[in-house]
């Protein structure tokens, strides 16, 4: 499978990297798995009982990468009842798909986005 045009936009250049000074949550999350060593550092605003912001930091790959730009614009305005229920596949359709060795980028980036919404709820 190639990557797709999306994929590649949110791997060369990635939307809402860095710290959020404000955040109301920060969580860490990390993927271990097949000699890899991914780390995710997500922050979140809230604003209204939605996601206003997310940022992050990450240590992966180039699906890592792209999957955390991609997941960080589908969380946006999402009330936090919803971005506890997003899967992978959010994240891999917002990509335009991806490839079968990448599919743990995808789940790694929804992880992230789900701890974060889940410890906001609380």
């Amino acid at each position: 499978m190639l990557y797709s045009p999306q994929y590649m936009r949110h791997f060369q250049t990635p939307a809402n990297i860095g710290d959020l000074e404000e955040a109301d949550a920060v969580e860490d999350v990390h993927y271990t798995g097949q000699g890899c060593f991914d780390r995710i550092r997500i922050f979140a605003k809230v604003d209204d009982g939605k996601i206003g912001k997310v940022t992050y930091r990450v240590r992966g790959c180039s699906g890592t990468i792209a999957a955390c730009s991609a997941m960080s614009e589908l969380a946006v305005g999402l009330p936090l009842e919803q971005a506890v229920q997003i899967q992978g596949e959010d994240v891999a359709t917002e990509l335009g798909g991806v490839p079968d060795r990448k599919r743990h980028s995808v789940d790694l980036a929804a992880e992230a986005l789900r701890t974060i919404a889940l410890k906001l709820t609380k």
